[in-house]
């Protein structure tokens, strides 16, 4: 028996067959599944980015540059292990911390972001993979003066 239409035999094939002392189970699998899958692992391939999340700590306007450059570099001293990024889309500035795939990867760093930027927020957005790789040693901020 076959679920959600009609059979046609020429498009079906068993891709899997299961045998114990209780019985067989015959898995059937449209033979365009395979190209399916096919096709996505290619459009996936070509991909540059995804859609994740970051956290908003500055919204500012086309006056405020300035503003979101320094926020920024108050946050990398705060949080030196994270990423920042100014963002600009015409007339506004916004700084936006962070690289997580899932709104709920982002709930820790927002919960650190509310005690200095109260007004913070998590925010939908592309990231690029390549932003995704680990901080390399000299893009940490070390203070010597610590012990």
């Amino acid at each position: 028996m076959l679920i959600g239409g009609s059979a046609n035999a020429q498009n079906y094939e068993i891709i899997e067959t299961k045998n114990d002392s209780i019985g067989t189970v015959n898995i059937l699998q449209d033979e365009r599944i395979d190209q399916l899958l096919a096709t996505d692992s290619i459009i996936n391939s070509q991909k540059q980015s995804f859609t994740g999340y970051r956290i908003q700590i500055f919204f500012g306007g086309s006056t405020d540059r300035e503003k979101a450059f320094q926020i920024k570099d108050e946050f990398l001293e705060l949080f030196p292990e994270e990423r920042a990024y100014v963002v600009y889309t015409a007339p506004d500035f916004r700084v936006r911390v962070g690289n997580f795939r899932t709104k709920l990867e982002s709930i820790e760093l927002y919960k650190a972001c509310t005690e200095f930027y109260p007004n913070c927020y998590p925010v939908k957005t592309e990231i690029m993979f390549s932003e995704m790789e680990p901080l390399k040693e000299e893009e940490l901020i070390v203070d010597d003066n610590i012990e």
